[in-house]
């Protein structure tokens, strides 16, 4: 590995085994590519810290991407914004460190401004062509990066968006300039110049390399950024009126983002999926969703949802605030009833006026909670629908007297008002969970309730839940059933939490 001149925190990060395979695979099959620019952080790269880009031959191509597939890469899309042909995004997983490997994929070198890819510069032959290895990596040569990082830099330049961020990375610049003039031959690079770039003259071009490694005034980096751009306007994607309209595209792309919560902008080609955790108590749900959500959501556009605590609705919200004074007089109503922690014989008996008044408010409730339910995973279902990934605490079951699922059973037994209406509310209930979509994924939390004890005991929360409420839970929780799941695994979390986390993300995403 390269480490002239490069930053320690740089040179620690190891490679990564699935990057490792990638390699052998390309060299295999005798693919020509090279790893193409920032190679002075090739480290972090190879590692999965950040992109591998990777510029492939247009005709190996259909090969590349047959490896990145046989090796469980999935291809990705930028959700809202520009995806410009000759670029591709792949995600693949590494059991070994559980980390997602992006490779950004380019069969055509588009490059320039930060925000747009904005010129198509005619580099391919030359950075597939003068390569040397790397950890198995082909890797560009510095004459030849040299050349694509002062043409990237000074378009940069002529960019008003990209002005500040340039302003703030002076000293990286500075610093990459170095190590690609460390050990390389500019006259080289001039010849490249030359070769691939005529529109640029050798004067404007040392110009510029002289400029990037002096402390120059902005203004006369701007002024020669706009001679540089003038030269390459062959190459500019897109005329004036154009670039102002991908701007304009790139701004309602960033508004769209934020609105959905800064997440990230990029979903999975084969779509989004709803993710379900179900178990008993103390089984780590919250744990599992915790670290999913984390590592799916630094690739992709993720949410996570509580399915056993589902938000009011503007319909619902009414009753949600009067229910703690409900509570007060009407013990029925405590959420563990409804969760199923009280015997059937409990829920079903109405001896006197005011246990009928219970039981018809413990309906009422009922439905108020599947409705919400209802509510919230079918938009779980329609953001799945539009690419995103879903993943839900908990997740109903067809199951009547499961946990987050149907509560009320009808009653044949009994005449009156009082059974007619609880019944009409058992039908709704039950209508309403008919009407939550399955997930696409659930993961089955198993563990013994000895254990599941033990981690409630070790629990650092006020009002933690009792020994009885655990084994409650793990008696009243069976074979978790929806119609139209699409995968099941079963995970037991009897193992460490590191070994159960790569158990989980193995099982994700051989799904997605």
């Amino acid at each position: 590995m390269i480490t002239d001149n490069l930053p320690a925190r740089l040179a620690t990060p190891t490679t990564a085994p699935l990057v490792t395979r990638l390699a052998e695979a390309f060299a295999r099959e005798e693919i020509l590519y090279s790893h193409w620019k920032s190679n002075i952080a090739l480290a972090q790269a190879t590692s999965g810290e950040t992109d591998l880009d990777l510029l492939v031959d247009r005709k190996a191509l259909p090969q590349a991407v047959a490896i990145l597939s046989a090796l469980g890469f999935k291809a990705a899309t930028v959700r809202w914004g520009d995806n410009p042909p000759g670029i591709r995004h792949y995600y693949g997983h590494d059991p070994d460190h559980g980390r997602l490997i992006h490779v950004h994929l380019f069969s055509t070198v588009l490059t320039g401004e930060s925000y747009v890819k904005s010129h198509r510069l005619p580099f391919e032959e030359m950075l597939l062509e003068n390569v040397y290895y790397s950890d198995q990596i082909r890797v560009a040569s510095k004459p030849a990066e040299l050349l694509l990082f002062t043409m990237r830099t000074f378009i940069k330049y002529g960019s008003l968006l990209d002005l500040l961020n340039l302003w703030k990375k002076q000293a990286a610049l500075r610093r990459e300039l170095q190590w690609l003039q460390d050990g390389g031959d500019l006259s080289k690079t001039l010849s490249f110049v030359e070769t691939y770039c005529p529109v640029v003259d050798e004067r404007l071009f040392v110009e510029c390399v002289d400029t990037l490694g002096s402390d120059t005034s902005l203004l006369r980096r701007i002024l020669l950024a706009k001679r540089v751009r003038r030269r390459l306007g062959g190459y500019a994607r897109y005329s004036a009126f154009q670039r102002l309209v991908a701007y304009g595209r790139m701004l309602w792309a960033e508004g769209q983002r934020r609105l959905g919560g800064k997440r990230k902008n990029k979903v999975l080609q084969a779509g989004g999926a709803v993710i379900a955790f179900v178990g008993a108590e103390a089984t780590g749900k919250s744990t599992l969703v915790t670290e999913s959500g984390r590592w799916l959501g630094s690739a992709f556009a993720v949410r996570s949802v509580h399915a056993g605590k589902p938000p009011p609705t503007w319909l619902t919200a009414p009753f949600s605030l009067l229910l703690p004074l409900l509570r007060r007089g009407l013990s029925s109503l405590r959420s563990s009833r409804l969760e199923g922690h009280v015997r059937p014989a409990q829920a079903n008996s109405s001896p006197g006026k005011s246990e009928r008044l219970a039981s018809l408010a413990y309906a009422l409730r009922a439905v108020i909670l599947a409705w919400e339910r209802r509510q919230l995973l079918v938009r779980a279902g329609r953001a799945a629908a539009n690419g995103e990934i879903v993943i839900c605490d908990r997740y109903p079951s067809e199951i009547v007297g499961m946990m987050d699922s149907p509560r009320l059973r009808e009653r044949h037994s009994r005449r009156g008002f009082d059974p007619l209406i609880f019944n009409w509310l058992a039908r709704l209930e039950q209508r309403l969970y008919r009407q939550i979509p399955p997930p696409d994924i659930v993961l089955r939390l198993n563990v013994s309730i000895e254990t599941a004890q033990e981690r409630n005991r070790e629990r650092f929360k006020p009002g933690k839940e009792s020994e009885a409420y655990v084994a409650s839970r793990h008696r009243q929780f069976r074979q978790w059933r929806k119609s139209g799941t699409k995968s099941i695994y079963e995970i037991d979390t009897e193992q460490s939490l590191p070994e159960t986390i790569l158990c989980v993300k193995k099982a994700i995403w051989e799904s997605l």
